[in-house]
């Protein structure tokens, strides 16, 4: 697959004649500024960041860069239109980056900016105007970002590039502690920051566990600590984002602290915040739009969906750090975390990260052997009757991918552990799961995730076909 950098490179590169339009976007801290403004800086492009103020001190600023970069002097900007016309005729015949990054910031204190971007870049500008200027709108607003270019929208069909950046995933997230990192630590480690680069750099000074016996004293000084940065990100995430702030942030801070400590249905989270279900869907919508929560549709069920954070960082602040901010100001981190909140950070955090990240090696690196064939859906599911529970990983056939729910025949199942050895009894419970699975589960293969397995269980799977034990060497490293 191409990294996001291959991608913003062959945009630039690209031998259409006239300048075009990117579009990169995606959430705080995971690299794109840092992409961006290295390629403005090889290819001897422009880059700019704006800032939250208005729309006259954007202006001056812009300007200001632009005559840095000409040589020139500060140049004096009256419009939008005027500065981006300026910014496009830097390139000439050479195609280069010119990067506004943030821009979500101009589309605050001027809306029209998108509408300009769009007329500027029509074709009779373009034949009035020639050059390749390769024009990058970068973002963090997520939902504002998309929104230029679907629908009715003024640059809906100009962008030649739309590309959204993720976070690492977590094999990905494992290189940040070494060639051969602790896999035990690498779960442990993007339990809490996942795969957020700024936050394994900058925000923790540069300062990842250096062991699992490291991995106590990190936690305390570098999240847990009032006096860390990290302390107060999620907060600071939500207010940075202009489709968010403006909403209730009492409401949006409930749904995220709801779903963190298990309130995963619009009926649960509704019960616990004491509001009705019909309060809550604008909220939780606009929270999906930005990239803070996922909505789970049940693989075989035709059921109101499951929601989910996102972003382990998110669910670690919501279920450790946000409950317990007062005991964590009052008292000495480290011994708050072992005494009292590294279990919470068992059931709470590593369990529900590892179990998506049992889903994410499914979706990412099984085999289709491993899966008994290409998987359609993917995800979190429940049993009832006699043995009612709920199974972490079902996986559906892409051949009934099409069929409502209940119809679809179902491939493998899985259940994933982060800290406990599964022994045979973990393999019993999951058999009997498919057996309420019926007709639709009875050739499924069964998986079982976990750090490690008890002999007795890796020598029953040894002589069957129908169960695959996914350890954390084969999770990071094999399919």
């Amino acid at each position: 697959m191409a990294s996001d950098r291959s991608r913003v490179e062959a945009f630039i590169d690209s031998d259409v004649p006239h300048s075009t339009l990117g579009l990169v976007y995606g959430r705080r801290r995971i690299g794109k500024s840092t992409l961006l403004a290295t390629l403005a800086a090889e290819r001897n492009g422009f880059y700019w960041e704006a800032t939250r103020t208005d729309a006259a001190v954007q202006l001056a600023r812009l300007g200001a860069a632009a005559g840095s970069h000409l040589g020139t002097g500060p140049l004096a900007f009256a419009s939008w239109e005027e500065a981006l016309r300026a910014l496009l005729r830097l390139a000439g015949d050479r195609a280069i980056p010119v990067v506004l990054d943030e821009f979500g910031y101009v589309l605050e204190t001027d809306a029209a900016a998108s509408s300009v971007v769009a007329a500027l870049l029509g074709p009779a500008e373009r034949a009035a105007a020639p050059g390749r200027a390769r024009l990058i709108l970068c973002g963090s607003a997520i939902a504002m970002m998309r929104s230029l270019a679907i629908g009715e929208a003024p640059l809906r069909g100009r962008a030649g590039l739309e590309l959204v950046m993720q976070p690492w995933t977590y094999r990905s997230a494992a290189k940040l502690l070494g060639d051969s990192p602790d896999l035990v630590l690498a779960v442990r480690v993007f339990s809490v920051i996942g795969g957020v680069v700024g936050y394994a750099t900058d925000m923790v000074d540069h300062d990842l566990p250096r062991s699992l016996a490291d991995f106590d004293r990190w936690i305390a000084e570098r999240v847990l600590s009032p006096a860390s940065t990290l302390h107060h990100e999620a907060t600071t995430l939500l207010a940075e984002d202009p489709t968010l702030s403006a909403a209730s942030p009492i409401l949006q801070h409930g749904i995220l602290g709801s779903i963190a400590n298990g309130a995963v249905t619009a009926g649960a989270i509704g019960k616990r915040l004491r509001r009705p279900v019909s309060n809550l869907d604008p909220a939780l919508k606009r929270l999906i739009a930005a990239g803070f929560v996922v909505r789970h549709a049940d693989p075989i069920r035709a059921r109101r969906p499951t929601y989910a954070l996102t972003d382990p960082f998110l669910q670690f602040h919501y279920a450790v750090l946000e409950p317990h901010g007062a005991l964590l100001r009052a008292r000495n981190p480290r011994t708050i975390w072992s005494g009292h909140l590294a279990p919470t950070f068992g059931s709470r955090v590593r369990g529900p990260v590892f179990e998506e990240m049992a889903r994410d090696w499914v979706r990412r690196h099984a085999a289709f052997e491993t899966l008994g064939g290409l998987p359609g859906h993917v995800g979190p599911s429940t049993v009832s009757g006699e043995f009612a529970r709920e199974i972490d990983v079902v996986v559906t056939s892409a051949d009934t991918a099409d069929a409502p729910p209940s119809e679809r025949r179902v491939t493998a199942i899985g259940e994933a552990k982060a800290g406990a050895i599964p022994g045979l009894g973990r393999l019993h419970a999951l058999e009997r799961a498919r057996s309420a699975l019926g007709d639709a589960g009875t050739a499924a293969k069964m998986l079982l995730f976990a750090r490690d397995f008890a002999s007795e269980l890796r020598d029953a799977a040894a002589e069957r076909s129908d169960v695959e034990l996914i350890d954390l060497e084969r999770l990071y490293h094999g399919e």
